[in-house]
């Protein structure tokens, strides 16, 4: 029971740091970034601050050739495509329609389990999984921004969605053996990687940064890179990836609270609801199992 407790903090602590991605993002871009540049400082810096922590305390990060492979590869294919699908959204949609759709991938990676591991969600999964698309969407709470959406930009974070509970569901296992920190190095190693080829192809890697561009792409790389991936694996590893991935849609009730302290903008009576919406699914998620009587 301790275990999964631990794990949903470190999927809460995630969920934190992630919700401050959109909105750095966006700043990012009024900076005059592209989209590979943001990607490639975001990951290159990630990337360079893990390297050196493991080699400081002399962890072991290199296994044999078809782990650190299939490590890098979880990174350099993977998590850069749904880095690319949803950033890439930010620019056509509000980051909160953004948000809403990406946390559509919880129910995609129940289906996946029940596809690929013949496994039916349970009931308290099934009710969890709907308090929380039901908070989700109170709490964000789009209205209006939907209409004025754009259809490129709403397909961009659907794909976005489906890409990242498969990305999910195949790293599972992989991740448990080489160990959160480890993988996470690996996966922004890979992905810093994509983005450099696509940067230099595209011409799009930034020569110079302002100082506002630098104060903003490094609280990226620090508290919506390393810490929310770090946390969401050691999670992951403790509950699981459909618990993981619920637990995760406390992300845009961050958000919107991040909203609110930065940007002074009002809760409406619907938002604090849906905050009280995924916070029960959280809690109806972590409840001890019943025991069958003997």
């Amino acid at each position: 029971m301790h275990q999964r407790w631990t794990g949903a903090g470190l999927c809460t602590l995630s969920a934190a740091g992630f919700s401050t991605l959109a909105i750095l993002a966006k700043f990012a871009y009024t900076e005059g970034l592209s989209l590979p540049g943001i990607l490639w400082l975001r990951f290159g810096g990630a990337a360079l601050i893990l390297v050196l922590f493991l080699l400081l305390r002399r962890v072991r990060f290199i296994f044999n050739f078809r782990r650190t492979v299939a490590l890098f590869l979880l990174g350099a294919v993977g998590y850069a495509v749904q880095a690319s699908l949803y950033v890439g959204s930010l620019q056509r949609i509000p980051a909160s329609v953004a948000a809403l759709l990406l946390y559509s991938y919880p129910v995609f990676v129940a289906l996946l389990a029940w596809g690929i591991n013949r496994r039916r969600p349970t009931r308290r999964e099934l009710s969890a999984m709907a308090l929380a698309l039901v908070g989700v969407v109170l709490t964000i709470s789009p209205g209006q921004e939907i209409g004025r959406a754009d259809v490129l930009g709403l397909a961009l974070v659907l794909a976005s969605a489906v890409w990242y509970a498969g990305y999910i569901t195949a790293s599972d296992r992989l991740i448990a053996r080489a160990g959160s920190l480890v993988s996470t190095a690996w996966i922004t190693l890979g992905a810093f990687f994509t983005f450099t080829i696509a940067g230099a192809v595209t011409g799009s890697l930034p020569s110079s940064l302002s100082p506002s561009a630098i104060w903003v792409m490094a609280a990226m790389v620090v508290f919506s890179t390393v810490l929310p991936i770090g946390t969401f694996l050691a999670g992951m590893t403790r509950v699981g990836p459909t618990a993981a991935s619920l637990l995760s849609t406390l992300e845009p009730v961050f958000t919107t609270l991040l909203a609110a302290a930065v940007l002074r903008e009002s809760l409406t009576a619907g938002q604090m609801a849906g905050g009280a919406s995924v916070l029960a699914a959280v809690v109806l998620l972590n409840l001890p199992a019943r025991r069958a009587p003997s």
